[in-house]
């Protein structure tokens, strides 16, 4: 929970707000108390969506289908105003985590939790559908896990089973990855059915932390969806076959919620006798208990093999009850508010304010950032999406030049500059003020340009506040930055309202590129190119025969990217190795290694931070173990090198990022550099300059009239530009980098330090 901000009000309909339970472009979740009541989660929607008719009745059947839910697993309505200038609803408040937040920081649940979480669910689903409605957005974000059971809430998209009046032609609702193939073919609206194969998903993604139909692009999504079969390695066996009916491409192939919710009450898989149809196949049938629910090779407790006592009353993990009766605590301990007298005319003006925090973060922008984030989501099937206005505003440019008669163009630079990030930050800043110093310069210059900085801290939930400030500055016509992955997908959507060009020059994140931006451009390789380096090095240059892969969990998509991708080059060129995943719990890689070596590898290429790799090092360090060990640029931190010590000498880094320090290349830039700023190019400040230049580039290829930021946009991804450090060409309509082998270096720590060993090679999958 977030303290509340100096635009909240302390009191709204009657409710003593307490803190900030999330927020977004649509509205806020206040965590508040009537008087003499109990907690509620007080969701408030903001005065300028609650003028869309459209918009108001979504909320309306909410508050609506909330009221007609009696169920114990649904979150239960305690009052709403859907005709409020504002309007608002108020449900139980429950402390713990949602489930997408809990697999996230734990991993999978064990067996026993896997069936009272779908046997409830089942039973709220079975409620919702006896009265006539479809939800239509189950998935793990929408399930909150309290100490007796799991609750659904959000029913913004959920409708009666024959309404179509809110639903257009070619609209896909829902969060692609749990949708049902009906639903993603965007021609046929789900029934009831739709419901069970989104719970399938949930349960799936619950038992292993996978999407059973991957990830990447929306259309890949949905396509997968409608065409693939889903990917249900590491299900437990005996619900395996229960999962696998409810993810039937044909819905009448499918069991009833009902059926479901039985058939999970006793975790009864299907009989391989049974009938086709799967409604009659689900069998009541206690079967026989598995000897050892353990993950192979795992020996520390994860939430596979934390106790859960049979009733419900216990049926999470020790680590998640503990979670939740943390959070108890915490909302018997808020702090004190003062008083605040708001009428109805200042409640509006509340809003008005919260929504000024983070203007650019609008309902259509939204939608599209929300599939990666996790909320609810409302896209086009082929992934286009209705544009913004831009917001206007002037800023403070912090080196223009007031006094020349040019024209003043801004680039602004959006980054982490007091965080976790702050050195590649501040390197970025000084990467781009040299380059805006050399142009400024130059007694031919047709204009004049100034440097905006804004520092979101590293902090995603800053991000399109910052991001706002740029957007908002009508001379800023370029952005470089944000600095991490995280940052860069909480502020896209910004950018991209405002057809404001964004150049990223740090972040990694594959799907940053697949979002269907319209003003996106990544100046690097993304995460899943690193992989065909990594194999490039260790098949080729180390001479590897058998690759051992650990995927850390602990680092989340990053971690998945490098290590299914390097795995899928061995797969598709029939190369052994041994994948092994760790659990983000796990701090002893004793097991991993030892599985590692009982399968053959003589090399180990590890996908996760730098943190976690000093373990695995150190570990590698006390075996002696004599073949490559490897990693991405996650690794590539001096915490890496004190953390493990003597066990760092030996790892090799594909990263990036050049160190113009020695490298020959950017000789020129690095004299500037030192000129300057009095002190050694650090890393990415080359990449920002290469990057720099390539805007000016753009810049000055149009003509004063045609400056804009569309028409930037327009000229980057047409740009070719030979940078220092990399060739800079884009996909004119993704804004992707061009693939050319370019752009990606060998490190190797050498003496404790991490010493540049140039161009890393580069091996194309055959």
């Amino acid at each position: 929970m977030e303290p509340l901000r100096t635009s909240d009000p302390a009191r709204l309909a009657g409710y003593r707000l307490l803190g900030r339970l999330g927020a977004g472009g649509m509205g806020v979740v206040y965590l508040a108390r009537p008087a003499g009541g109990t907690l509620v989660a007080l969701k408030v929607i903001q005065a300028e969506y609650a003028e869309d008719p459209d918009f108001r009745e979504r909320f309306r059947r909410e508050a609506d289908t909330a009221r007609r839910m009696t169920s114990p697993w649904v979150v239960s309505l305690v009052d709403a105003d859907p005709e409020a200038a504002q309007p608002w609803l108020a449900t139980t408040f429950v402390p713990g985590p949602s489930l997408a937040e809990a697999l996230a920081a734990h991993g999978p649940l064990p067996v026993p939790s896997l069936r009272v979480l779908g046997a409830r669910l089942a039973e709220a689903l079975r409620e919702l559908h006896a009265a006539g409605l479809v939800h239509r957005d189950v998935k793990p974000g929408n399930v909150l896990l309290a100490l007796d059971g799991p609750r659904l809430i959000d029913f913004g998209v959920a409708r009666n089973s024959e309404d179509t009046a809110l639903t257009s032609t070619g609209v896909v609702v829902g969060t692609p990855g749990f949708l049902p193939p009906e639903q993603a073919r965007g021609g046929r609206d789900p029934g009831a059915a739709g419901d069970v194969f989104s719970l399938g998903c949930v349960l799936a993604f619950a038992a292993t932390g996978r999407l059973p139909f991957g990830t990447g692009s929306i259309d890949a999504l949905l396509y997968r969806t409608v065409h693939d079969a889903p990917d249900l390695e590491g299900v437990p066996a005996e619900l395996a076959e229960v999962v696998s009916s409810c993810l039937e491409k044909d819905p009448e192939l499918r069991p009833t919620a009902g059926v479901l919710s039985e058939a999970l009450t006793v975790a009864a898989p299907l009989s391989p006798s049974s009938p086709c149809d799967p409604r009659e196949a689900l069998r009541v049938v206690r079967p026989p208990e598995p000897e050892d629910d353990r993950i192979p090779g795992e020996t520390e407790p994860t939430l596979r093999e934390t106790e859960s006592a049979p009733g419900d009353e216990a049926w999470l993990p020790e680590l998640l009850v503990r979670l939740i009766a943390e959070r108890s605590a915490a909302g018997l301990a808020l702090p004190s508010i003062d008083e605040t007298e708001v009428d109805a005319a200042s409640v509006g003006t509340a809003a008005t304010d919260t929504a000024a925090a983070q203007p650019a973060v609008r309902a259509v922008g939204r939608r599209r950032f929300l599939l990666l984030a996790g909320g609810a989501a409302v896209v086009t099937a082929g992934g286009g999406l209705a544009a913004w206005a831009a917001l206007s505003g002037d800023g403070e440019n912090d080196n223009a030049a007031p006094n020349s008669s040019s024209p003043v163009y801004t680039l602004g630079l959006h980054a982490d500059l007091s965080g976790d990030q702050k050195a590649v930050g501040r390197a970025q800043e000084r990467g781009l003020r040299l380059a805006v110093d050399e142009f400024n310069s130059r007694a031919d210059s047709p204009f004049v340009l100034a440097v905006k900085t804004v520092d979101d801290g590293g902090d995603p939930a800053r991000a399109p506040e910052a991001a706002a400030k740029l957007v908002a500055d009508r001379s800023v016509l370029a952005v470089i930055g944000p600095t991490t992955d995280a940052t860069a997908l909480a502020s896209l959507a910004a950018y991209d309202a405002a057809s404001l060009p964004l150049i990223a020059v740090s972040p990694g994140a594959t799907v940053l590129g697949v979002m269907g931006s319209r003003s996106f451009l990544h100046a690097r390789v993304t995460d899943t190119v690193l992989p065909f380096y990594l194999d490039a090095y260790v098949r080729g240059t180390a001479k590897s025969r058998t690759v051992g892969i650990v995927d850390d969990r602990a680092a989340d998509a990053y971690g998945w990217e490098i290590s299914s991708t390097l795995a899928n080059i061995l797969r598709k060129e029939r190369q052994p190795a041994v994948p092994k995943v760790v659990s983000a719990l796990r701090t002893d890689f004793g097991p991993t290694l030892d599985a590692l070596l009982d399968g053959g590898a003589d090399s180990v290429v590890f996908a996760g931070y730098h943190d976690r790799a000093a373990l695995l090092a150190r570990e590698l360090g006390s075996r002696d173990f004599p073949g490559a060990r490897a990693a991405a640029q996650g690794v590539l931190d001096a915490r890496f090198l004190s953390a493990a010590g003597d066990a760092a000498d030996g790892w090799v880094i594909v990263a990036p990022v050049m160190d113009a320090t020695v490298a020959p290349e950017a000789k020129a830039f690095r004299a500037a550099y030192r000129k300057r700023f009095d002190a050694e190019p650090e890393r990415y400040a080359v990449e920002t300059y290469d990057v720099a230049q390539l805007s000016v580039r753009g810049l000055r290829s149009l003509t004063a009239g045609r400056r804009t930021r569309q028409n930037l946009t327009a000229a980057l991804r047409s740009a070719t530009y030979k940078g220092i450090s990399r060739n800079l060409a884009f996909d004119k309509t993704t804004g992707a980098l061009v693939i050319d082998g370019s752009g990606v270096y060998l490190w190797k720590v050498d003496g404790g330090r991490f010493a540049y060993q140039g161009v890393a090679p580069y091996r194309v999958s055959t």
